[in-house]
């Protein structure tokens, strides 16, 4: 994956070396995940056992291995390195608010000086989590609520979306778009 980052109304989108450096850590993230999960649901099937419905938690691991092996602070998906601040979410949309709020705590509380907030573009999500995909953070979501914030916020805040860069191979891909169990 990479992070195409976007400004917000109040704040140009910055080309510094840690939002370049997130964005090299993610590099081949898409390759991996893809794989484990269609490995994986390849297993419980041959075993009887109901397939898993998205793969966002095997995402979370992968990236949080990445940034962990970095050297970069932070689990769960905050992740900081210096006074950058980076969420990767691949949350509820309920909790858009709370990443909005999180990064006005970083800069005011924290010292942070640049924060930056990720979410896949719908069309990504509808292949990670096909079920779900409408009700998660999107960033297109993100870019609503950021123009919905307008004149409310105003700390140093890029958008990024986070978009597959790696390859995968037909077979992966094949498996990827079938249809997912519901609840």
């Amino acid at each position: 994956m990479k992070i195409e980052y976007a400004g917000t109304a109040w704040h140009q989108a910055e080309d510094s070396s840690e939002a370049r450096a997130a964005s090299e850590i993610l590099d081949g993230v898409w390759r991996e995940s893809t794989t484990q999960y269609v490995g994986i649901r390849e297993a419980r099937l041959q075993q009887g056992l109901r397939e898993p419905k998205g793969f966002q938690q095997i995402l979370n691991k992968n990236i949080e291995a990445r940034f962990e092996s970095a050297g970069w602070d932070g689990n769960g998906g905050r992740y900081r390195f210096r006074d950058f601040w980076l969420r990767i979410t691949f949350r509820h949309q309920m909790s858009i608010g709370s990443d909005f709020l999180d990064a006005l705590r970083m800069d005011r509380k924290e010292g942070v000086k640049l924060s930056a907030i990720c979410a896949c573009p719908l069309d990504v999500l509808r292949i990670i989590s096909p079920n779900d995909a409408t009700v998660m953070t999107s960033f297109e979501k993100l870019k609503l609520q950021a123009a919905v914030l307008n004149g409310v916020i105003d700390v140093p805040l890029m958008l990024g979306a986070l978009v597959p860069n790696s390859e995968i191979s037909s077979a992966v891909l094949d498996k990827l778009l079938l249809p997912r169990p519901r609840n």
